[in-house]
């Protein structure tokens, strides 16, 4: 498999950068070497011999730095390198490095919060059967132009008793109360009153019934 292959070259190249530069170096000065005794053989003495073979032969450097991009982990070489720049100039200013790790803690802490709060609310399904078929209804106060108002229970009853497009209309009020029993101390807790449709509604049935 083409892919695998060259998943493992670029962990050699990423990992075994070290032996990689060495090897490139050693093949090169072998090149070099060949083209020197080539153009000694040719009458050439030493010198213009090993100068001439490097003017043949090309920028090393240009040439390593074109061998290295074709290992394809530059960027990650790269990387590593502004990684450890960055975290020298952070040991030498540990003000400001406190200050860049207070404000990067806040600023993730508020990210994920903001992050949970939506995907609870929009983007992860709630957990009920069919409920993208959910609706929720609220009323509205012509005189303030508020939304969200309660509705009262006549009202609701109204709209139950007149409602033509839903498969069935649950209503709900929250509120807290204690709850005791046992030999614990009383807890207040947080409590629902609901209709005799709200469980048919959610599509979900109550885990205690009264008998």
């Amino acid at each position: 498999m083409n892919w695998l292959r060259a998943i493992q070259t670029r962990f050699r190249s990423l990992f075994g950068k070290r032996k990689l530069d060495a090897d490139m170096d050693a093949e090169m000065r072998s090149h070099i070497e060949m083209r020197t005794q080539a153009n000694i053989e040719a009458g050439m003495n030493p010198e213009e011999a090993r100068f001439a073979a490097l003017r043949q032969f090309g920028w090393t450097e240009a040439i390593k730095e074109t061998c290295r991009e074709q290992r394809g982990v530059t960027w990650l070489e790269n990387l590593a390198q502004d990684i450890r720049y960055g975290a020298r100039q952070l040991r030498k200013s540990p003000g400001f490095t406190v200050v860049a790790v207070l404000t990067l803690a806040l600023g993730i802490g508020a990210n994920t919060a903001i992050f949970s709060a939506v995907n609870a609310l929009w983007l992860r399904a709630l957990p009920f059967p069919d409920s993208d078929r959910l609706l929720l209804l609220s009323g509205k106060t012509p005189q303030e132009g508020r939304d969200n108002i309660p509705f009262s229970w006549p009202n609701f009853a109204d709209l139950r008793s007149q409602a033509r497009g839903f498969e069935s209309l649950g209503a709900w009020a929250l509120g807290r109360a204690n709850l005791t029993g046992g030999t614990g101390r009383p807890e207040q807790v947080q409590q629902a009153i609901v209709d005799s449709e709200f469980f048919t509604t959610m599509g979900t049935p109550p885990l205690l019934r009264a008998e």
